[in-house]
């Protein structure tokens, strides 16, 4: 295997044991360059999937799930809330910003495909605003209005708990977004 630059092929090995059989990696960095990365996979018999559905929840424990995630957001603090709702806000308004800046970069793509510049746009803003909040356990509005009004419908969580939730986790998310 090996990384191709222009013209000039630079050895590549890859330790890693779980290798995609010829992983084709093609990072484009200048019309008419690329970086691509070949790597041989393992024996078959050395990868073996794991039993997903012994790893996959069931509605009703799903739903359990959110309740519990819901009794936990209910019984928090306001100002945490608050303070995770600016973070998360903050993160949204990165992506946003991050949309803007390589959508905003692709004049030449907006000309010829204004469809694909709007995908390439939003594949760059939200899923990395979003990424961000989920990694630092941020509190979205989103997040609040789904757990927090599933523990008040199971009766685990009162109305005041509810408005106690989504006030703070709404003025944070929109102070900083």
């Amino acid at each position: 295997a090996q990384h191709c630059y222009a013209d000039r092929p630079v050895p590549f090995r890859s330790s890693h044991p779980y290798s995609v059989t010829m992983l084709s990696l093609a990072l484009i960095t200048a019309p008419g360059l690329a970086l691509v990365a070949r790597a041989p996979a393992p024996a078959l018999s050395a990868v073996r999937a794991p039993n997903l559905a012994m790893q996959l929840a069931t509605p009703p424990e799903g739903y359990d799930g959110a309740v519990a995630a819901g009794i936990k957001k209910a019984n928090m603090d306001a100002g945490k809330i608050f303070g995770l709702g600016l973070m998360s806000g903050a993160h949204i308004g990165f992506g946003a910003f991050l949309m803007l800046t390589v959508g905003g970069q692709c004049p030449g793509l907006a000309a010829t495909n204004p469809g694909l510049q709007k995908i390439v746009a939003g594949a760059f803003g939200l899923p990395f605003g979003l990424m961000m909040t989920l990694v630092t356990g941020a509190e979205l509005f989103t997040g609040n209005t789904a757990m927090v009004t599933t523990a008040v419908a199971e009766g685990k969580a009162d109305g005041g708990q509810l408005a106690k939730s989504w006030l703070p986790s709404y003025a944070g998310d929109l102070f900083w977004s």
